[in-house]
């Protein structure tokens, strides 16, 4: 009888631990799938459209089974650990509970495409930061751009045509590198609404004329250069003192009178 008893507490035993896998793994299924968050579909159509344009294929070092928010695109380690990889992104994985991805940066620099920027950038409304320089791009901003509510930084390339009037209203951004394009004047008034701008670079105006009023609300500024932009005016009309972190100023070219204070 005690034998018995012992193969009972036994088989007992193996039914508690084969419940307990059972009850857990719809749990443990969950958390895998987690482990695998999608793309945003309408972001990846657009790069998969924009990049099949350029003739080019995602790095199989983002591009894991065919998900573009993969492998390095995914971690936590900046892009500029891998210069080699071209064009390259990065995404934030952490929406809806950490199941689907957006796009937050795109890098195309120093590539040698031709013709506009695709207009289906503005479909990656996420999208933080816009690297092009050197990409071989002219012609005007696409109207789509407007979308981008949340860009940080956006550079420059052979533009042309005037500064659109939506840079404007993109108040998240930090940073503008508007030099070596061939951007008609004025300069618009309204980027005076960007005030988290820490750097503001913008070169060679071709024509039209500007005033420097609209720096007057950007006190966030450490880098300021305005160089043959066709600005006149007075910098006496400024108060300077509220721009207390500028350390670099480049207002040269321009048709500036009196001294800085």
């Amino acid at each position: 009888m005690r034998s018995s008893g012992i193969s009972v507490i036994v088989v007992v035993r193996h039914l508690a631990w084969l419940v307990l896998i059972l009850c857990s793994w719809p749990r443990v299924a969950a958390a895998q799938a987690q482990q695998a968050p999608k793309t945003d579909p309408v972001e990846a159509a657009a790069l998969n459209t924009i990049l099949g344009r350029w003739g080019k294929k995602a790095s199989w070092e983002w591009n894991i089974s065919g998900e573009l928010c993969s492998g390095f695109a995914s971690t936590e380690i900046d892009w500029d650990y891998y210069p080699t990889i071209n064009p390259f992104i990065k995404c934030d994985c952490s929406f809806s509970n950490n199941t689907l991805c957006h796009i937050t940066k795109l890098g195309i620099n120093l590539n040698n495409f031709t013709g506009v920027l695709p207009e289906e950038l503005g479909n990656m409304t996420k999208l933080q930061q816009l690297y092009v320089a050197s990409s071989g791009f002219s012609g005007r901003f696409p109207s789509t751009f407007s979308k981008l509510r949340n860009l940080k930084r956006a550079s420059d390339n052979g533009f042309i045509g005037k500064i659109p009037h939506y840079f404007g209203s993109m108040t998240n951004l930090e940073d503008i590198g508007f030099e070596g394009n061939s951007f008609e004047g004025p300069i618009p008034e309204n980027l005076s609404n960007l005030t988290r701008l820490e750097n503001l670079r913008i070169g060679d105006i071709v024509s039209g004329a500007s005033s420097l009023a609209f720096i007057s609300n950007l006190t966030s500024l450490y880098q300021l250069i305005l160089r043959n932009c066709k600005i006149s005016g007075d910098l006496r009309a400024l108060d300077f003192c509220k721009f207390r972190t500028l350390i670099s100023l480049d207002l040269s070219f321009n048709n500036i009178t009196a001294q800085l204070p």
